[in-house]
């Protein structure tokens, strides 16, 4: 795991630009224990960081959630074809690769 998090001290800072940056170190998190896990030679370990990525997924998304609901990062709402053919393309790349 080669990147380190680098937070930037700035007392100007609104609520939004440190819960952004919350969600960007989470973000980052996930990255770092999925490369750990997919490098890791034990099965303890990569059970640790499997456990630990479970853990910081629930969290980025409470964080995002809260992010969504003060308007700081809006989603669109998926229309059910869209979810359909995402659903196909995926399953299509699945067949492909195996």
């Amino acid at each position: 795991m080669n990147q380190t998090y680098q937070p930037i001290n700035n007392p100007s800072w609104t609520d939004q630009d440190m819960v952004g940056d919350l969600l960007a170190q989470e973000k980052q998190i996930m990255g770092n224990y999925s490369i750990g896990i997919t490098e890791g030679s034990s099965e303890p370990y990569r059970q640790v960081l499997t456990s630990n990525m479970e853990q910081t997924a629930r969290d980025q998304f409470s964080v995002f959630q809260q992010m969504q609901q003060r308007g700081w990062y809006p989603t669109p709402t998926a229309q059910p074809q869209d979810v359909q053919t995402a659903k196909q393309k995926c399953g299509q790349h699945k067949n492909q690769m195996c």
